[in-house]
């Protein structure tokens, strides 16, 4: 099965944003929420699974685009 270079790097750049783009923004609401004795545990835990899932993405995608 021939895989198309071009899908697989558009895959692996917007999976590398998404990751990017989550990664700042815990940052930005951990920041925020600091001293302010809020529990953002439910907002994080779910950004978090959606930042590694998406690096994931990207690390597939990088490996089969150098395949093909």
């Amino acid at each position: 099965m021939q895989q198309d270079p071009t899908a697989l790097k558009y895959i692996k750049y917007a999976a590398i944003t998404i990751s990017g783009l989550m990664v700042a923004g815990i940052a930005t609401l951990m920041f925020l929420a600091r001293g302010t004795g809020e529990d953002i545990t439910g907002i994080v835990a779910p950004a978090l699974l959606i930042t590694f899932l998406s690096s994931v993405v990207a690390i597939v995608a990088a490996v089969r685009q150098r395949r093909s």
